[in-house]
């Protein structure tokens, strides 16, 4: 094999192997112009150019597994850099949907960050526009229009935070006093009459409980309760609750420290 032929297969396998691992085939931004769920227009260049930030898009479809699996770790790194008021800017992009679904799909996973829908939003021609070949896909384009990943994976909450911290990603929204020293466990799930949550607590704290509907209405609440530190378990009774998917929140006095989707089935 000559030395020629031998640099072109390497150099075809280094390309098959970039691709193969890239859910977007750009390396480099195109300006887009979408609407939020309600409504807010967004263009994607005056975000880099003229505010300077780092913009972390989630290629999102309401109907995928693995983007219901992951949409809580996009928004605690939304969250944890500061809700789009620092340097990093979070936005979620539908696919196929419009912007009744995606508020849907948002008030079932307890999501806050911007997010676009497919048909209506103009999410679908982002989509086309990014060459987006499966989601989820994560991306993050830096201020000077390059895609720095062009796919994120695994989409969870440490991955994503770390690959945003190599962009240049500053975290101002963690909180160091937080009593969680592990993830919240919630079964089982679907439920029929009980719901355990399974927690593992760094520090001594009160919580109570709350399960909500889809629309935000409360159906269940605990009392604030004190409970020392290392790992705890709260039983909850769900058979008054009627089918149907449910948001299940542990607070810390008066703020969010965990959100979890469940489903109650009688």
């Amino acid at each position: 094999m000559t030395f020629f032929r031998k640099i072109t297969l390497i150099t075809m396998f280094i390309t098959l192997a970039f691709y193969a691992n890239s859910q977007t085939t750009l390396t480099v931004a195109e300006n887009f112009h979408v609407k939020t769920i309600f409504g807010e227009p967004i263009w994607l260049f005056p975000l880099l150019d003229d505010e300077n930030k780092i913009v972390v898009i989630d290629f999102f479809s309401t109907t995928c597994g693995p983007c219901q699996d992951y949409a809580a770790d996009f928004q605690a790194c939304y969250e944890n850099f500061g809700e789009n008021q620092g340097n990093t800017y979070f936005l979620g992009i539908n696919w196929g949907n419009d912007n009744q679904g995606v508020r849907e799909f948002d008030s079932i996973f307890g999501l806050t960050f911007p997010s676009v829908s497919g048909s209506q939003g103009g999410g679908n021609l982002v989509y086309q526009l990014y060459d987006i070949q499966s989601y989820p896909t994560v991306i993050i384009i830096t201020p000077d229009h390059n895609i720095f990943d062009p796919y994120v994976w695994y989409p969870d909450e440490e991955t994503i935070t770390n690959a945003v911290i190599a962009a240049g990603g500053i975290l101002v929204g963690v909180d160091e006093t937080t009593p969680l020293h592990s993830d919240v466990k919630v079964f089982p799930n679907p439920a029929i009459s009980r719901v355990r949550v399974n927690l593992n607590l760094k520090n001594d704290t009160d919580l109570f409980v709350t399960i909500s509907d889809i629309m935000g209405r409360e159906v269940k609440k605990t009392k604030l309760t004190s409970y020392e530190k290392g790992n705890i378990s709260i039983d909850l009774k769900v058979d008054g609750i009627t089918s149907g998917y449910y948001l299940l929140r542990v607070f810390s006095t008066d703020r969010v420290i965990s959100t979890s989707k469940i489903s109650i089935v009688k």
